[in-house]
């Protein structure tokens, strides 16, 4: 057994090459990486304590329930809620707490973006009854269900595990002791669905509007996502920022888990529209609120700095011909911003991880060299750099040795060269593994903590279908029953054309249209040789066409429907002697999660 110093690093030139011989490895070894947390990290979650503060004499934002803030602003006759949380179970837990202050009815909700921490817990605050009748507007940027649709249905599988990943779900026990998120508490996983209802009114720009006899002036500031809004109450002289300024952490100007280019420009751009309101208090999404104009001023000033200096430097020596390996040891704050504490510590975002974003958005993946156009594969690259090292023992040797010596991060590349060759390679997994728990727990990002503890399970996982399962369970955490009956029909059809089987179907043609006769919707999908078309109107004439209502469609997709049943049943009505067609049509596509989804073990 072997018990590793976290902060202990060695330099790899100054040791000797491992012996060839290295049985003990070879035949697997255990590894005991005591679980720690890195004390900055761990004394950052204080500000994460659970209270409602209370802003001036109407505003409240419900601080540690969740990763993100809940804020109220109490009106002559009603309520405005401003962000919802993640999930049900924690929204109801504030709901109770605003209940204490007011009993006043809530007439809007605002989410100031489409990510789930802002809109999973809106039914804790209003019905979709209410909402329906008019009783409850629900505000957003014009584009909050477009991006909502996207990363729950495009891409709705890899987003849901990456995120897992990201945000520690998959962690339990030791490893989130002490743990925050960086921009909020780690809490435990939800004991109820998440929620969802679409906003009545949107808008591009700037929206002004009296809500219970308070006036908002709401804005879009592009930053942390982008549709993110922000809400200025001039009647208070109180800003609620959003994520524009975050939780006390340098800002995630590139996500880990995986999202669209978020321009620094635009980002910083926003910070100067919202100095010029010279707020009194700026409420955030994450974190607890500021309070003086002075002290408003200089945390958004020293944050636009930041953002525009990181990106100014990084575009400076791209135009040198530097890559983002080379980028990243360059590029870093300079001491009076880096030294701006507690707000740019990082906690959340990095400055590693802009750089290389900051590259990718502008020159996206090709770095100029011409050998990586069309590079060995890796496993075959991995098999001939293992050969050239002596073979697998003599790797698996070298990189354990590295591990001993505290060089963590070199012994965690030598293993996955062993583990591009052979997966199942437990020796080497075993070995990753343990590196990648060195790194986590001494790291003060929560979301590389969070990868490197996640990356470590899902390494120590031997049975492939266990893996399968909790990769099924953690991406669903994100999803919401209520988005799938909210969004139109139309996205389930268009999702048909990412999941076509197309090396099964390159000699096929086939039409087929669906028409929901309840909200009116009809649309087609031709599969043509390997590619399947979304049709704007169901085809006149079509080798198969399914009728059934939006509702019955919602059925199927949470699973209370088979396809089966709904035709047995007539709830799904299928054109004349087409039924052989629907096995053969469904056939043709792929179920998500259908094998599992390996970030690591590959």
């Amino acid at each position: 057994m072997s018990t590793i110093d976290p902060a202990a690093r060695a330099n790899p030139d100054e040791r000797p090459v491992a012996p060839a011989a290295a049985g003990a490895v070879a035949a697997g070894k255990s590894y005991d990486v005591r679980p720690s947390i890195h004390p900055d990290l761990k004394a950052h979650g204080a500000i994460f304590e659970r209270k409602i503060h209370k802003i001036g004499d109407n505003v409240y934002s419900a601080v540690g329930w969740m990763d993100g803030n809940c804020v109220m602003v109490v009106g002559d006759d009603g309520v405005i809620i401003v962000d919802t949380g993640p999930d049900l179970a924690s929204a109801n837990e504030v709901a109770a707490e605003f209940r204490k202050i007011t009993d006043k009815p809530v007439r809007a909700v605002i989410y100031t973006a489409f990510h789930a921490d802002h809109i999973n817990g809106v039914k804790a605050f209003a019905s979709a009854e209410s909402v329906k009748a008019g009783q409850v507007a629900v505000i957003a940027h014009e584009t909050l269900l477009a991006n909502v649709i996207r990363s729950s249905a495009t891409i709705g599988p890899i987003l849901g595990v990456r995120t897992a990943y990201n945000f520690g779900a998959a962690l339990a026990g030791a490893d989130i002791e002490g743990m925050n998120l960086g921009n909020g508490p780690l809490t435990p996983a939800p004991t109820l669905p998440s929620s969802f209802i679409a906003p009545t009114k949107t808008f591009a720009t700037t929206l002004d509007v009296t809500v219970a006899g308070v006036v908002m002036n709401l804005v879009h500031v592009p930053s942390g996502a982008a549709d993110q809004i922000a809400v200025f109450l001039p009647q208070h002289n109180v800003l609620l920022s959003s994520e524009v300024i975050p939780a006390q952490h340098f800002p995630a100007l590139n996500t880990l888990r995986g999202e669209a280019f978020r321009s620094p420009v635009d980002w910083y751009t926003s910070i100067d529209a919202l100095r010029r309101f010279r707020a009194a208090a700026m409420v955030p999404s994450h974190g607890v609120p500021v309070v003086g104009a002075d002290a408003i001023e200089e945390v958004m000033r020293n944050y636009r700095d930041a953002i525009q200096y990181v990106h100014d430097q990084t575009i400076r020596h791209m135009n040198k011909g530097l890559t983002p390996d080379e980028l990243v040891e360059v590029v870093k704050l300079p001491p009076h911003l880096a030294g701006y504490k507690p707000w740019m510590q990082e906690f959340f975002g990095t400055v590693r991880q802009t750089v290389r974003g900051i590259y990718q958005g502008y020159l996206g993946w090709f770095e100029g060299d011409p050998v990586a156009l069309a590079p060995v594969p890796r496993a075959e690259g991995a098999r001939r750099e293992v050969a050239l090292m002596g073979g697998r023992d003599r790797v698996l040797a070298t990189a354990d040795q590295a591990f001993e010596e505290g060089d963590a991060q070199w012994a965690a590349e030598l293993a996955t060269r062993l583990i591009r060759i052979n997966r199942d390679d437990m020796p080497a997994r075993r070995l990753k593994a343990a590196a990648f728990r060195t790194l986590g727990y001494a790291e003060v990002n929560a979301i590389w903590r969070s990868w490197y503890l996640a990356g470590a399970r899902a390494l120590e996982i031997v049975d492939p279908e266990v893996s399968r399962a909790g990769m099924v369970r953690l991406a669903r955490y994100v999803a919401s029953p209520d988005l799938v009956v909210a969004v139109p029909a139309r996205p389930f059809v268009e999702g048909f054309a990412v999941r076509l089987k197309a090396e099964e179907t390159l000699d096929v043609v086939m039409t087929v249209g669906f028409r929901f006769p309840d909200t009116g919707e009809a649309y087609g999908i031709a599969i043509r040789r390997g590619v399947a078309e979304f049709m704007e109107r169901a085809p006149e004439k079509a080798d198969l066409t399914l009728t059934l209502d939006k509702a019955t469609l919602d059925r199927i997709r949470l699973g209370e429907l088979t396809m089966r049943d709904g035709i047995a049943s007539g709830a799904v009505r299928v054109s004349d002697g087409a039924f052989a067609e629907v096995p053969r049509f469904f056939g043709y596509f792929e179920l998500p999660f259908s094998a599992p989804i390996q970030l690591v073990v590959r």
